[in-house]
């Protein structure tokens, strides 16, 4: 299935890579890496992980305390978010398309 990114998403992994930056020289990198492997699961995989309260999948990173939360659009998977540890989730709410 092909990947589609909204607006958004390009601020939430650079924000939280340059904060975990900030705590560790390279975490960032990291983590960039662990979401990538996340949006691949999610291609191989996209029905494996329900609709939650928000009505997007979460797909939560192996390594760090971050959700990667997408929706499937007439076979065409949008990644809505990034949310690291513990952030307000309801912002998913207000994402247009991508």
């Amino acid at each position: 299935m092909d990947v589609r990114y909204a607006k958004e998403v390009r601020d939430d992994l650079l924000g939280s890579m340059a904060w975990l930056d900030e705590r560790r020289g390279g975490l960032g990198d990291e983590l960039e890496v662990e979401f990538y492997a996340a949006v691949s699961v999610v291609q191989e995989r996209p029905f494996s992980f329900a609709s939650d309260h928000t009505g997007y999948r979460p797909c939560r990173l192996r390594r760090f305390t971050a959700v990667l939360y997408y929706r499937i659009e007439s076979g065409i998977i949008v990644v809505m978010g990034l949310f690291v540890g513990g952030r307000d989730e309801s912002r998913l709410q207000d994402r247009g398309e991508p």
